[in-house]
């Protein structure tokens, strides 16, 4: 592309789609974000993304990326029902080795559906003025002026095809992109991807308390899997409207639950207090079950050529397990990059997408490597010695976070992206996390 971006395409209107909407605006004369789903009136679940049926998080870091691209979303969701509280404190952590006490973190947590959220974003960003949302249509592939360039996509709206041009052309579409057939098509290589399958699946719905009732004293449970003997979990938090949003997972092909019985007896089977909460409430939801949980990294940024005009993130590149919580501040850290480079070029240049690619590929490492390595403990190849060694002192890590506060609020700052891996590099924290639980505590497995 041999000039400036005066009109972007963005394939898909989830988190990263929206998110990378937002900050094209400041900087394009026209952006249409196209989505395949019929998007709802509210706040439902749209057809497209399945897993907003189940416990979104969004992590820390995240909130604030958001919070900078849309001034003033925080209190908006807070005023719309969504609470605002302190993760130390509100949240009960069910970990192997015990149960932190509360600890204050200073450390704002904000819970809501995923399909809350997302209605928010798409509401602010179709406001933009540069900035125009059409849904219910398919993209069918890429306008090419040879194969080194795209320049705009083809759709398809039930029998009518069209094309649209554009200067850049953003693949936001997730876990179901096509650009790797695409890339195909233009004669290019075939981009390696790699995943990691711990068999993951979850089963959720929402509660509603009744008129009244005195609430949890906590504001989320974490229950986290572990293998090999930890195959059972739980998320849940209280979120928009008064209500408690629960999902129950099991890993390594573990069964989950059909039903309103099945759910409640699989909940049972659980430490901690998730099962003794819900069996009074109301459901007001029907269990919902998920599994395309694996994670999928494509190699773009490995490509020897790469197409100008065009850029992939979100889950397109980089999907994650989603127990980890990581994916939607991800899509805001790629957004931040699409707008550090926009930024970066000389007027009337193009976005160099390799380079965006491969910047991209450096965001996503510490989040790919702190889902995949306790994941490919469940996976039955022979695991390499630097993942076994990580996986080690992940789980030492996490068996002292419940016997010492200090390293409790440091793990936090990691699991929340606020602080980087090399803060657990501080020799007073490293030398607890080596020496591990204090002595009389030991392991109970969960109960299978």
């Amino acid at each position: 592309m041999g000039r400036g971006v005066r009109h972007a395409v963005v394939i898909g209107a989830g988190m990263a789609g929206l998110a990378a909407a937002r900050v094209l605006a400041d900087s394009c004369e026209a952006v249409t974000v196209i989505e395949r789903d019929t998007f709802p009136r509210g706040s439902a679940p749209r057809a497209g993304a399945p897993q907003g049926h189940h416990v979104h998080g969004l992590l820390a870091l995240g909130a604030e990326v958001f919070e900078g691209y849309f001034p003033g979303l925080r209190a908006e969701l807070e005023q719309a029902g969504a609470p605002v509280w302190d993760w130390g404190e509100g949240l009960c952590a069910v970990l192997p080795n015990g149960t932190p006490p509360p600890t204050p973190m200073g450390m704002p947590i904000q819970t809501f559906s995923r399909p809350f959220l997302e209605h928010a974003l798409r509401r602010r960003v179709r406001a933009l003025e540069p900035v125009t949302l059409r849904d219910g249509l398919t993209v069918t592939g890429l306008r090419t002026a040879g194969p080194g360039k795209v320049v705009g996509v083809r759709v398809k709206d039930g029998d009518v095809e069209e094309e649209i041009a554009a200067d850049l052309v953003v693949d936001a579409s997730g876990r179901s992109s096509h650009l790797p057939r695409w890339l195909a098509a233009l004669g290019l290589p075939s981009p390696r991807a790699t995943t990691v399958d711990a068999q993951v699946g979850y089963a959720s719905r929402t509660y509603s308390f009744p008129e009244g009732q005195a609430l949890p004293s906590w504001m989320g449970v974490l229950q986290p899997l572990r293998a090999p003997d930890f195959h059972k979990g739980c998320y849940a938090i209280q979120i928009e409207n008064k209500a408690l949003h629960v999902t129950l997972h099991g890993a390594n092909g573990t069964q989950l639950p059909h039903d309103d019985e099945d759910f409640l007896a699989y909940a049972k089977t659980l430490r901690g207090p998730i099962a003794d909460v819900i069996a009074p409430l109301t459901p007001t939801s029907a269990v919902r079950r998920y599994a395309r949980t694996v994670n999928r990294r494509v190699a773009y940024h490995r490509l020897a050529r790469w197409p100008d005009g065009l850029i992939a993130l979100g889950d397109s590149v980089c999907a994650f397990n989603p127990a980890y919580g990581q994916g939607m501040t991800v899509a805001a850290l790629e957004a931040r990059l699409l707008e550090q480079m926009l930024r970066g070029r000389r007027t009337r240049t193009p976005l160099d997408g390799r380079l965006f690619q491969q910047r991209l590929a450096r965001i996503t490492a510490s989040s790919w490597l702190m889902a995949t390595i306790p994941d490919r403990a469940w996976e039955r190849s022979r695991t390499a010695w630097p993942v076994k060694a990580g996986n080690w002192f992940m789980n030492r890590l996490i068996d002292t976070v419940p016997h010492d506060p200090q390293l409790y609020t440091a793990f936090s700052g990691l699991f929340h992206m606020t602080a980087g891996p090399l803060t657990l590099a501080d020799p007073r924290l490293l030398s607890r996390v080596l020496i591990g639980p204090r002595p009389g505590t030991s392991l109970r497995a969960a109960t299978a």
